[in-house]
């Protein structure tokens, strides 16, 4: 089943490393460096080169835990994500909504875990408008 990432954490480094490094180029821009000479210039150089660095490290973080993800299994930030459906409300969906009898509970939690029940409900909905079509043309054949 479906596991929400953590992916909030190194994305929250990411931005603070990416900050630090968009003040140390305005630091090195900055009317500051006047007077300081060509070490001060390396000494700004190697801060990013640290810098840079620890933002290498947050993208190959963020790359492990995408990488371990399916293509229906996506990655992102808890926060992007849904809440997986209780028993219950997955019941009161189906009552509610005939249509998603045609998916397995398994396949409705799998895909509503990830895109939302009401999404699932709208697959299921053109599903149905669409197997009538569908049918009629396996039958001709």
């Amino acid at each position: 089943m479906y596991q929400k990432p953590d992916l909030n954490a190194p994305l929250a480094q990411l931005r603070e490393n990416t900050a630090a490094w968009s003040a140390s180029v305005a630091r090195h821009a900055s009317d500051e460096r006047m007077g300081k000479g060509l070490a001060w210039d390396v000494e700004l150089m190697e801060e990013r080169d640290d810098i840079a660095a620890k933002i290498v490290e947050d993208f190959g973080t963020i790359d492990a835990e995408m990488s371990k993800r399916k293509v229906i299994d996506n990655a992102a930030p808890s926060a992007w994500t849904i809440d997986r459906l209780t028993d219950e409300q997955l019941a009161a969906c189906k009552a509610d909504w005939p249509e998603l009898g045609m998916f397995a509970d398994a396949t409705i939690r799998q895909v509503a875990d990830v895109l939302g029940i009401r999404m699932v409900r709208a697959m299921a909905q053109e599903a149905v408008r669409r197997a009538p079509g569908i049918l009629q043309a396996h039958e001709s054949k």
